[in-house]
């Protein structure tokens, strides 16, 4: 969702059912979770220091968020075989799951040439409020 239509329905929030759907289709999304939770952790913290949020981009994305994924490790010969490590999150995967919140409209953007800074709309606060919550009760 772009500033324009954020500015249009930024005061409509989502009724307690709809935030339990969106948390569980991001909590069952690894990396979609770690992404949102990203993005509203770095908002959080820029409004604590800087008074105001600047926004995410996905180069931050990129450099900050840890997948744990299969990567190929060469043994003799031409064998390989497959380790799980954990590495920084692909630049493809990363627009992929942002562009799927935009689409749940959790996110907004506002495009400033060449980046798209990044920020939560109420919806996407509250979805990562719910999800923060149940994974403070299951610890």
């Amino acid at each position: 969702m772009d500033s324009e239509l954020h500015q249009k329905y930024k005061d409509i929030t989502f009724p307690q059912e709809l935030v339990s759907l969106f948390s569980d289709i991001v909590s069952s999304n690894e990396t979609a979770r770690k992404v949102c939770t990203y993005i509203g952790r770095t908002e959080q913290q820029q409004r604590k220091d800087e008074g105001v949020s600047r926004g995410v981009t996905i180069n931050e994305i990129v450099e900050n968020v840890m997948v744990e994924r299969r990567t190929r490790v060469k043994e003799k010969g031409r064998t390989y075989s497959y380790d799980k490590t954990k590495t920084n999150i692909h630049r493809k995967t990363a627009e992929r799951q942002v562009d799927k919140l935009l689409d749940m409209s959790l996110l907004y953007y506002e495009s400033v040439k060449p980046l798209k800074f990044l920020y939560l709309t109420k919806r996407g606060w509250q979805v990562v409020e719910e999800i923060v919550k149940r994974s403070l009760n299951k610890n």
